[in-house]
């Protein structure tokens, strides 16, 4: 299966994305990613929100060393996922994420998976994350330090989750 990388530009040129900078991987698909229907699994896509998360915590500099030391870390507690179109082997695909709103316990995270070839948007999602502590699992508030490293902004259309 293939692994996100990332990005070490700017998104290409003409590609319309939903947040003017958000975090960017990039992955090629390949057949372990496809299910018996050819296109890419929705569990493949949900691996890949789940990595490019991780990935833009890590550059950010709250990897899982730093959570530990926090004694706290986000889990999930609920995907929303708009599949717009499918993605097939050998696509070019751009993985874009970036924090939504962040408060007391909870942080949504939105992304967009786009084709690169011809700027189709495949995927829209928000993730709804709840900080919680390592040692009970019970919600913990988010550090105020922490909110700020992330930057949040709330996702502008009509979306469930904020």
């Amino acid at each position: 299966m293939s692994t996100p990388t990332p990005l070490s530009t700017a998104a290409p040129a003409g590609l319309a994305l939903d947040d003017p900078s958000p975090f960017l991987l990039q992955v090629r698909v390949d057949a372990g990613d496809c299910d018996a229907q050819g296109h890419v699994n929705n569990s493949v896509y949900v691996r890949w929100m789940d990595f490019a998360a991780y990935a833009h915590s890590e550059s950010l500099g709250y990897d899982w060393a730093c959570y530990q030391k926090l004694g706290a870390s986000f889990v999930v507690r609920r995907h929303e996922i708009d599949y717009l179109s499918p993605a097939y082997d050998g696509n070019e695909l751009l993985i874009a994420t970036w924090p939504g709103t962040m408060e007391r316990f909870t942080a949504y995270r939105h992304h967009q998976i786009v084709r690169v070839a011809d700027g189709q948007t495949l995927l829209r999602a928000s993730t709804k994350w709840i900080y919680v502590e390592l040692a009970t699992a019970r919600p913990r508030r988010i550090p105020a330090d922490l909110i700020a490293a992330f930057h949040p902004r709330p996702r502008k259309d009509s979306s469930s989750l904020s």
